[in-house]
This record gives C-alpha cells, sequence and structure tokens, in this order.
C-alpha cells in the first residue's frame, strides 16, 4: 500500500512530486523499534526548503533529497555521559557522540541495502546551531519535540539537552507522526531562563539572532576545552531550560 501524501501535511503547501512509500518506511521504523531508539523522527523537506536560507536549503545541496532523518540522544542517559580517546587522532568524543553514528550508520547500511542514496548525517556536539539549515525544524515536525524560546528543539524526556544529528536522503519515506504540530515556544509560557541566561543577547523577547549566537559561539574567548582536541561552544540556553516543567507541560497536551 502506498500514500501520495501523509493526511497530516497540507498536500496543496507541500507537494510530494513521488509516490511515499508505506511499506519502506514501515521497514525502517521497525529497525528503529528493534534498536529501541527514543529519539528518531522522519520529516518531508519541502517545510525546511521553505525555512532554511537560500544555498542553505536541503534542495541547494541535495537536489534529490526527498526526506530528512533526524536522530538525537539524551545527555541525561547513562551511556551518554563520559569521554573516549580516538587512539590514532587522540581526539576524544564523547559518548553521545558516537551513539549517534552508531544509530546513523545502523540507518545508512538499511538505506544502502534498500538502493537509496543518503547525504550528510555527521554526528554534532549540542543541537545543531551552526549546520545554517534548520534541522530543529524537521526534528519538530516529525513529533520529536517543539521549538522553543531559546530556539533549539525541546523534548518532553530531555528537555533541550540532547545531541542531534541529521541523513538527508532520496528514499519516498513517509514523514511522520507529528504528535505536536501546533506546538510553539508559547508552551514556554511566561519563562525566561534560555532568555536571561544567554551571554551575548541573541535570544530576546523579539526572537533569535542567529548571526550574534554563531559569532559568539565560534569566539574561541568564549570556548572551553573538554580536552586538548575537544571544543566545547556556549549551550547556557539549553542547561538553564527546566526539563521538568516541559515534560510536565507536555504530558497534558
Amino acid at each position: 500500500m502506498t500514500k501520495t501524501i501523509n493526511d497530516t501535511m497540507d498536500a496543496t503547501k507541500y507537494p510530494h512530486p513521488w509516490t511515499q512509500n508505506q511499506a519502506l518506511t514501515d521497514r525502517l521504523l521497525k529497525l528503529v523499534d528493534d534498536e529501541d531508539w527514543d529519539l528518531f523522527g522522519i520529516a518531508d523537506v519541502g517545510p525546511l526548503n521553505e525555512k532554511a536560507r537560500p544555498g542553505r536549503r536541503p534542495k541547494d545541496l541535495w537536489p534529490t533529497a526527498k526526506a530528512v532523518l533526524m536522530f538525537a540522544v539524551g545527555l541525561a542517559d547513562p551511556f551518554t555521559r563520559g569521554w573516549v580517546q580516538n587512539g590514532k587522532s587522540g581526539k576524544f568524543y564523547s559518548y553521545a557522540l558516537l551513539e549517534l553514528d552508531r544509530r546513523v550508520w545502523t540507518v545508512k547500511r538499511f538505506l544502502r541495502q534498500e538502493g537509496y542514496l543518503y547525504f550528510g548525517g555527521e554526528a554534532y556536539g549540542g543541537a545543531l546551531f551552526d549546520t545554517g539549515i534548520r534541522f530543529a525544524d524537521a526534528a519538530a515536525d516529525c513529533g520529536m519535540g517543539y521549538i522553543g524560546k531559546s530556539n533549539v528543539l525541546v523534548t518532553e524526556k530531555y528537555g533541550p539537552r540532547i545531541n542531534m544529528t541529521y541523513l538527508m536522503t532520496d528514499a519516498p519515506l513517509m514523514g511522520g507522526d507529528y504528535r505536536y504540530p501546533d506546538v510553539t515556544c508559547d508552551l514556554c509560557d511566561g519563562c525566561r531562563a534560555c532568555l536571561d541566561a544567554c551571554p551575548c543577547g541573541a535570544l530576546t523577547d523579539q526572537g533569535y539572532a542567529a548571526d550574534r549566537c554563531r559569532q559568539y559561539r565560534n569566539n574561541p574567548d568564549n570556548q572551553e576545552r573538554a580536552s586538548t582536541h575537544t571544543v566545547m561552544k556556549c549551550m547556557r540556553c539549553m542547561t538553564a531550560c527546566d526539563k521538568k516543567r516541559i515534560k510536565e507541560l507536555l504530558k497534558n497536551l
């Protein structure tokens, strides 16, 4: 059985030039379920092409991409804590990034076996601040959480304390399940924790100044080293978020 578009998407605004394959999607979701991944989603590239800036849209970088797969791991899980050193390069990697890499390669192998191409998929620390493409929007579209006042993805289980990465593919996967389609930063209500914690004024009541945030995070004077080869950039908005409060709010939707 195939569908031309997910029932929850607007067919006139985001028309699909291909036929989505439910059987292929079901096989991938079974793989995810067998692996017991709690933060994974599939989104259509249509909304992402609209929200990203010209030159950094998926259609500019990967013209044949049809779906974006989102992966995340929560930083509260015991297996994500700590660091391991690469014997050849001497570079330190967090367990969270290693787990993201494992998940991405598992799906890459699946797509390769099914005969499809994939693009990207490098594991990033933090919440994908610096990629230029709004992958947090894709993660929100496919039900992993919502975009908070901090302009990053906020999840029910971990708040914004996640490591996240993406994988583009030309596979005709069905986007899905859109658990929080209407949730915006209004859910944060009167909370200003992330705004008050921002050291450079990139987060205000008027919105998010991406260039100011990027300049601050990329300034070596504002970075810390977890090891000789590992740099930690500012994530104060993420650490300031009240995870317990967010969890209760999302449960009541």
